[in-house]
């Protein structure tokens, strides 16, 4: 019983937001066994001690043990001393004389004579049955509740409840007390799987409306602070990520040669590794982004995404056009991506692009910054208002950088449609994809990770 607990308790702990590998659940495990489970404070110190990484992670973590753990005897028991014993005995003895003996008649004597406390062990029992970990919405609530009071023996109360109410005037006074009763249980036991719901299918839930706002179109994902959170948190997790494979390639691959040579005087044993070490490239990203009314949406998030990097991507210069060209790297120096963005596009954005006039800008103004350690990514709808494209400005800028990106929140079918010209585009680019949402968006800037040294 403790593992499984344990195991659960780690599982409330993921769906709160905390990384936890199965090594370190383990661990966990281990330390609570070797502390032991009666003293609280050294069983929570063991706990957090194996599970807890990050200061930012320690609130969460003690509001899920306070939940998880929560002493019994602490919690509202919802029935009185009197509710608990007035006259359930006399219906027991009035209807069990002429009702089947059995089972049910034992189990409904043992509920209708426990006190309060007792009622409280009992459903406490009964739930350390049940798997409360697969509830996932709150419409589940009333699935589970139900089903702890089974697990309880209520169906006993249920069916006497049945038997009364055929009965005389007296008997329907004493199913109508036995109805409050069994309400005033319903309620404790629905109390105990709201807690339980905190717990596990809150943490579900919310996996769940992230899994939903990463799949939405931007054209229909608006900037609430959740979603700021879960931008910040892909970002995190690719930037992770990506340090961990620039450690690797800071060190670089094994030198076999050297390390067979250098083993000579150990007859023959690899003693120590050498490693062949590579050149680090400094990497440039200039980023333009169409912030028109038809692509703000995705050009905001995309903007916050890449500031969100900071410490994997610090030589990022931004730009950003609609019916004008103006770079826009100053205004995330200087304020929060939340207030850049905004000021942004309250500064450009309309309507009118003009992408051959934006091409010869950016060109007049970075040409000298422009190397084959530098990337360029644009993203845009590539819709030009029936204006010259201007490709022959975009296949100079490719000649000059490592490569470029095309990132187009439309879909495929709809990239030459209208006065969209992307296939004129396209020969000059390395890459073009459809960068619809905050998946296709993750993936992209993953794949540009991989791609930098």
């Amino acid at each position: 019983m403790p593992t499984r607990r344990l195991s659960e308790f780690v599982q409330a702990l993921r769906g709160a937001g905390l990384r936890i590998s199965p090594d370190e659940a383990t661990q966990a495990m281990d330390a609570a066994a070797l502390v032991g489970y009666q003293g609280r404070q050294r069983f929570h110190d063991a706990l957090a001690m194996t599970l807890v990484k990050q200061e930012e992670d320690r609130s969460a973590f003690e509001e899920t043990f306070a939940r998880f753990f929560a002493v019994t005897s602490d919690v509202r028991s919802g029935l009185s001393s009197q509710s608990a014993g007035r006259a359930m005995p006399a219906a027991v003895n009035e209807v069990g004389e002429t009702s089947e003996k059995g089972r049910t008649e034992e189990v409904f004597a043992d509920l209708t004579t426990q006190t309060p406390a007792q009622l409280d062990q009992r459903l406490a029992e009964a739930a350390a049955r049940m798997d409360f970990t697969q509830m996932e919405v709150i419409t589940q609530q009333g699935l589970y509740t139900r089903r702890l009071l089974m697990n309880m023996g209520m169906g006993a109360v249920d069916d006497r409840i049945l038997e009364l109410d055929k009965g005389g005037a007296l008997c329907l006074a004493r199913a109508e007390t036995l109805r409050q009763w069994r309400q005033e249980v319903r309620e404790q036991a629905a109390d105990h799987v709201r807690r339980q719901f905190l717990l596990h299918g809150a943490g579900k839930g919310r996996a769940l409306r992230e899994q939903t706002m990463r799949a939405v179109p931007f054209r229909h994902l608006r900037e609430f602070q959740e979603v700021k959170t879960l931008v910040r948190r892909m970002a995190r997790r690719l930037a992770s990520l990506h340090q961990r494979r620039m450690k690797k390639s800071r060190r670089g691959m094994l030198d076999a040669r050297r390390t067979l040579v250098a083993g000579i005087r150990h007859d023959g044993i690899p003693m120590r590794l050498h490693w062949r070490q590579r050149p680090v490239q400094k990497s440039r990203v200039m980023v333009i982004c169409d912030v028109s009314s038809s692509v703000s949406d995705a050009a905001r998030f995309l903007l916050q995404f890449l500031y969100a990097m900071n410490d994997v991507l610090p030589r990022v210069r931004s730009f950003a056009f609609a019916s004008r060209f103006d770079e826009i790297t100053e205004d995330f120096q200087r304020y929060s991506p939340d207030v850049a963005v905004g000021r942004v596009l309250d500064r450009l954005s309309g309507s009118g692009t003009d992408y051959a006039e934006m091409f010869a800008d950016f060109w007049r103004r970075c040409e000298r910054e422009l190397d084959s350690h530098t990337t360029v990514i644009i993203l845009g709808d590539a819709r030009n208002n029936y204006l010259p494209e201007g490709a022959e400005v975009l296949q100079q800028i490719r000649r000059r950088v490592k490569q470029v990106w095309w990132l187009n929140p439309e879909a495929r079918s709809r990239w030459n449609s209208g006065d969209a010209v992307m296939d004129r585009y396209l020969p000059h680019c390395r890459m073009a994809r459809q960068c619809a949402s905050l998946d296709d968006l993750e993936r992209i800037v993953d794949s540009l990770l991989k791609g930098l040294n």
